[in-house]
């Protein structure tokens, strides 16, 4: 409980934002059922959707990089956090819209063309 208590507090420091995705990655890992109780002990879905309230706030308008950073973490905060979407789901599995964390790790990579989670290579490959 309180490695995820203090990682939920890590999120809102000024920290690199390669830290920061490592860090959402580890909430990510944590957040699964093995956690369950001190997920829900700590109030993580609710933390998580403040820190995405929060870090869409700041402005990154004047400076490009710092905006494709933003967008960068938003959009893995969504892929890893955000409740799947059910309601096109018809099969009794509900595996439409999810996919495995390492999957989204990939797929990140991919997108951005580089390694960027050495630190994980033994979870994704």
């Amino acid at each position: 409980l309180q490695i995820i208590e203090s990682l939920l507090r890590l999120i809102r420091e000024n920290i690199p934002v390669s830290v920061l995705m490592h860090i959402l990655i580890c909430l990510s890992y944590l957040s699964k059922e093995n956690f369950a109780q001190q997920i829900e002990e700590c109030n993580f879905v609710d933390r998580i959707s403040e820190f995405v309230e929060y870090y869409s706030q700041i402005n990154t308008a004047e400076n490009e990089a710092l905006e494709i950073d933003k967008k960068t973490v938003l959009d893995l905060c969504a892929h890893m956090f955000h409740p799947k979407d059910t309601t096109l789901d018809n099969s009794d599995t509900m595996e439409l819209n999810e996919l495995k964390t390492e999957d989204r790790i990939r797929e990140y990579e991919n997108e951005q063309g580089e390694l960027i989670f050495e630190c994980f290579q033994d979870e994704v490959s």
